[in-house]
């Protein structure tokens, strides 16, 4: 049989007016709008009506506000999505996008979904998009079939407090070119590089909670966008050998160390590393097309002498950024552990973040120090930290004034256009202001946020140095 049409005559009773003089895909797009409860009010409302319900190519399914109701109130919305389904089976509708958001309160909520997702395969499903509410730990098992979809592009799940678990490598799709996981949790029969490496057309690739597993390889031919992220110490290696790859984002949080990260990726525009340092890196080709870095690194070893030597690696991986983005607590690791300053030649947008107490300045000058042709600066706030001020002078004499800064020569400033700064503690940030206003001679945008009441005297002072006019 074939799917509903809105043929319909002007004497038809189930003519509902300017409704169903509308095109289907306009309807269909102002049914995505409306709760599975409405629908199936709508559904029963005229012929017309039921045959768009069941027609729309784009299933969008959940019991999300039913989790309080009573069990039949849940039993009879189960058996109008049941009827829906096997209706939309009956007329060979074309299901484009499915997505399901479930909240798994009976015992056959399991079974139902996965005979759902079949019926989805078998309509030729192009999109998919689960949102599980599932028990803190429980599995959900991806079925076979769904991996198995030829029809399918992209596909989402979500599985909550609980976690997806991948069936074997031999049920992968080939034309499956987005695929998003989280939490997922890899069975030891499951091998992850055997798997991603059938999927060859596979463009996206985002993993998130990662667990199950030792040692992950990456070595797919198609992925141009890659993120990881792993709170598992069981996770110990990660090897990523991927040539097309242009968008790397790894978070990697673990208490015990033995990590070690491995990155073959010539053609990276985009890279972003999170979270724990590793104890090994090793970058096996430079970036030589790296646009965008991003450093958000917050737990370091705390004694292991080959750490300078890892945080030198790190750093030439990223040399040839153009955008750097990095948090003051790293900066003030490259410092302590000898890296800085260090030559940043491409460099023009710097954002140094805020991620405790303030960015310090003397790991802030040090960074800038290696910094030759940047043109847009952005600072959170600045403090001022005497521990690792080695002056003759007492700390409480020392002072991050003009003359400060004056005597770093930094050679930045002779192309900078623009200035972000975010006013903290005002008085070292407002020197730093004074001076790039004064050295700046290319500055044309100087924004200055600040998080409690300015006094007047302090911008008058502040711009009695702008060279600007």
């Amino acid at each position: 049989m074939e799917q509903p049409t809105k043929q319909k005559s002007v004497h038809d009773a189930d003519d509902d007016g300017r409704f169903s003089d509308l095109p289907d895909e306009i309807v269909h797009r102002i049914l995505s709008f409306l709760r599975m409860r409405d629908l199936s009010r709508l559904s029963v409302v005229s012929r017309r009506r039921r045959e768009l319900c069941i027609s729309n190519p784009h299933l969008d399914l959940s019991n999300i506000d039913l989790i309080n109701s009573d069990e039949s109130s849940r039993s009879r919305f189960n058996s109008f999505v049941d009827r829906l389904i096997s209706l939309r089976w009956m007329h060979r509708v074309k299901t484009q996008t499915f997505r399901l958001r479930w909240s798994f309160v009976g015992g056959d909520d399991e079974y139902r979904v996965a005979t759902w997702l079949q019926h989805a395969v078998n309509m030729g499903v192009a999109r998919i998009n689960l949102e599980l509410v599932l028990d803190l730990g429980k599995p959900f098992d991806l079925p076979h079939c769904v991996l198995g979809c030829n029809s399918l592009r992209q596909l989402k799940v979500d599985a909550g407090d609980g976690f997806v678990k991948l069936p074997s490598p031999y049920f992968a799709a080939t034309n499956l070119q987005w695929l998003e996981l989280r939490p997922v949790r890899i069975g030891c029969n499951v091998n992850i590089g055997e798997l991603l490496s059938s999927f060859k057309s596979l463009k996206c690739l985002w993993l998130d909670k990662i667990s199950g597993t030792k040692s992950m390889t990456f070595t797919s031919p198609s992925v141009v966008s890659l993120i990881l992220s792993n709170y598992d110490d069981e996770l110990c290696n990660i090897s990523i050998l991927q040539e097309k790859l242009q968008v790397l984002g790894i978070s990697w949080s673990s208490k015990s160390g033995g990590k070690s990260l491995t990155i073959s990726a010539p053609n990276l525009k985009r890279f972003y590393l999170g979270g724990s340092a590793v104890d090994y890196y090793n970058c096996m080709k430079d970036f030589p097309h790296l646009f965008n870095a991003e450093m958000g690194l917050l737990s370091f070893p705390t004694h292991q002498a080959s750490s300078k030597h890892i945080f030198d690696k790190i750093l030439h991986s990223i040399q040839r950024a153009k955008c750097l983005t990095i948090n003051e607590c790293f900066v003030e690791v490259l410092l302590e552990q000898g890296c800085l300053p260090f030559l940043f030649d491409n460099l023009e947008h710097l954002t140094v973040r805020r991620s405790s107490r303030g960015v310090q300045v003397l790991p802030l000058c040090s960074l800038l120090r290696g910094i030759i042709k940047l043109k847009h600066l952005t600072v959170s706030c600045l403090t001022r930290d005497f521990a690792n001020v080695t002056n003759s002078m007492p700390s409480r004499e020392f002072s991050f004034k003009m003359g400060y800064w004056e005597s770093q020569d930094l050679m930045f400033t002779r192309q900078l256009k623009k200035v972000t700064m975010v006013l903290f503690d005002k008085e070292d940030e407002v020197e730093l202001i004074k001076y790039l206003l004064k050295n700046a001679e290319e500055l044309e945008v100087m924004e200055i946020l600040y998080t409690s009441p300015v006094s007047s005297d302090l911008i008058t002072e502040i711009r009695r140095y702008d060279q600007r006019g």
